[in-house]
């Protein structure tokens, strides 16, 4: 429901309350698929509008002072740089949000399933698009859907006659496919949640039933709760309470940005554990069928008993000293270990027939010492496939990133023994614990007094940040990261510091925030006790997100 008309009406007022008057700063892009344009609010403080124009992760949310990097980046749309916002709306026909500048510039986010894009405008002339921006410059800018979505759907909702006249030409069982193209702002989701509650009214006919969910849910789309739905391997966004899917946990939000901005970031963690977990798969697959194969061919080897025929060569030749010279490169002699049997054994032309005999010697003891090697190879190929097979079949139940992770701490050794981790990493993994708390975020967590040295004071680097749980126990914990961190990661820092602290159980706990350089160990102090300078203190509710715990 991220995409809907009026979970973008409701984003539209909070953007509107918070940038009218203000300014846009510049607009750049660092990821792909990804718009961000810095902004100034009117009471000064400086935000990131993310825009993603991919339509997996369809996302438009904002974050205060989440900086540019200065490397692998671009600036786009630079005629809207330090232009002032007159206004934010949204269209009333269609999902484009409008922040108008001055100058009769204008930026459009469009926000279409299949067809998502951002636009710089000028009097409503496209100058310039995110995507495909050849096909659309010079081209004027319009809505194909004027009416309006909001007192279309009103005038419906509000009116049981005309309600019944609007679905009269469809069959009840056609309905499901039909209420999104009839009900103007209800799509597929709000279809299916709209049928489900009809189910639960007791009014004289199923129409009625159905026109009391509908006004319900009308009512609560002007008045949104926004919420994320969490289920197995997915997640969605909401702004009605959802009666018709089966969810694990809800988490309800105070703004549809801080919503959006969960949704967002959980939709790219499925969609990477999505690509971590396929790519796993691949490479144990890969892996069991090399070892598989190597196995087969070892076996094949093993099999020949080449040290007896060795051992046979070199007595046929001392037997037959007389009739050897020095200088043939073969002779043919009955081999008297075996009846009717001739062999043809190679010489050495450089060699004595005594030497000869001995270099069949050496390689029957040589071929005796390989085997003893190749019978412990086999053994440890045998022992890697089982353990590559079972890898691969506990892949195939995994289902969640939870999972996953669990699933490498268990197999850490095996994947490091296997290459599928490096050793840095599996070192890494194995001391501390990791928490992908943004796409480029991450938090490192300590997990005892020596490992807290060890995260603080030989993996955290200068400028990164560092959190404590003030006053009183905890761990140790570093935000890693690609960018200055947002004020939402360092709230989400702190809240995982704050739990993983003597004061968990605690309503809200003040957390110590600095950079690392001014983390000092005093001498000859014990184990993870530090001494901090230029600290900033944040109070945070101690939380993990389901996906979080470990």
């Amino acid at each position: 429901m991220v995409k809907n008309y009026f979970a973008l009406y409701a984003l539209t007022l909070e953007l509107k309350s918070l940038f009218e008057g203000g300014y846009v700063f510049e607009s750049f892009s660092q990821e792909k698929n990804e718009l961000r344009i810095a902004l100034i609010s009117n009471d000064k403080r400086r935000f990131t509008l993310s825009a993603t124009a991919n339509a997996a992760r369809l996302a438009l949310h904002f974050s205060e002072d989440a900086a540019r990097r200065t490397r692998n980046t671009a600036s786009l749309f630079r005629t809207a740089d330090d232009k002032q916002i007159r206004s934010v709306r949204i269209s009333d026909g269609e999902r484009v949000i409008y922040f108008e500048l001055e100058d009769n510039l204008s930026l459009a986010f469009q926000l279409f399933s299949a067809d998502t894009n951002f636009f710089l405008l000028q009097n409503g002339v496209v100058l310039d698009a995110f995507k495909d921006s050849t096909a659309y410059v010079g081209k004027e800018f319009n809505e194909k859907n004027r009416q309006s979505i909001l007192l279309t759907l009103e005038s419906l909702a509000t009116d049981f006659n005309r309600f019944a006249a609007a679905l009269a030409p469809f069959s009840e069982t056609d309905l499901a496919k039909h209420l999104p193209k009839v009900l103007l702002g209800f799509d597929a989701y709000l279809s299916r949640e709209a049928l489900q509650r009809a189910k639960t009214f007791h009014q004289t006919t199923a129409l009625e039933n159905l026109y009391e969910a509908v006004q319900e849910i009308f009512y609560e789309l002007l008045s949104p709760e926004p919420k994320v739905y969490y289920a197995e391997n997915t997640v969605w966004f909401s702004i009605v309470a959802d009666t018709h899917t089966a969810f694990e946990r809800v988490e309800t939000f105070d703004s549809i940005n801080g919503a959006m901005k969960t949704y967002a970031h959980r939709a790219h963690q499925l969609e990477r554990f999505g690509k971590e977990l396929i790519a796993l798969k691949k490479s144990t697959a890969k892996l069991a069928a090399k070892t598989a194969e190597q196995l087969r061919t070892l076996k094949e080897q093993s099999a020949v008993n080449r040290a007896e025929k060795y051992e046979q060569f070199g007595q046929l030749l001392l037997l037959n000293l007389s009739r050897l010279q020095r200088g043939i490169a073969s002779i043919d002699l009955e081999n008297v270990f075996a009846e009717n049997a001739v062999e043809t054994i190679a010489l050495d032309v450089k060699k004595t027939p005594q030497e000869n005999a001995q270099m069949y010697f050496e390689k029957a003891k040589k071929s005796r010492q390989n085997t003893l090697v190749a019978r412990k190879r086999l053994s440890e190929l045998e022992t890697w496939l089982l353990e590559q097979q079972r890898l691969a079949s506990e892949l195939e139940t995994v289902e969640r990133p939870k999972d996953l992770k669990a699933w490498r701490e268990n197999n850490l050794e095996w994947l490091k023994k296997f290459s599928l981790v490096s050793k840095e990493e599996a070192e890494k993994e194995r001391l501390f614990r990791r928490f992908q708390i943004a796409e480029h975020s991450e938090l490192w967590v300590g997990k005892n007094a020596k490992n807290n040295d060890l995260l603080t004071f030989k993996y955290a680097k200068p400028n990164e940040l560092w959190f404590h749980a003030r006053g009183v126990s905890g761990s140790h914990c570093v935000l890693k990261t690609s960018r200055k961190p947002s004020k939402d990661d360092v709230l989400r820092a702190a809240q995982i510091a704050a739990y993983y602290s003597s004061a968990r159980s605690s309503e809200y706990v003040p957390v110590i925030c600095a950079e690392k350089k001014f983390v000092r160990k005093p001498k000859g102090a014990p184990p993870g006790s530090v001494t901090v300078e230029r600290e900033e203190v944040v109070i945070v509710k101690p939380q993990l997100n389901g996906d979080d715990a470990s």
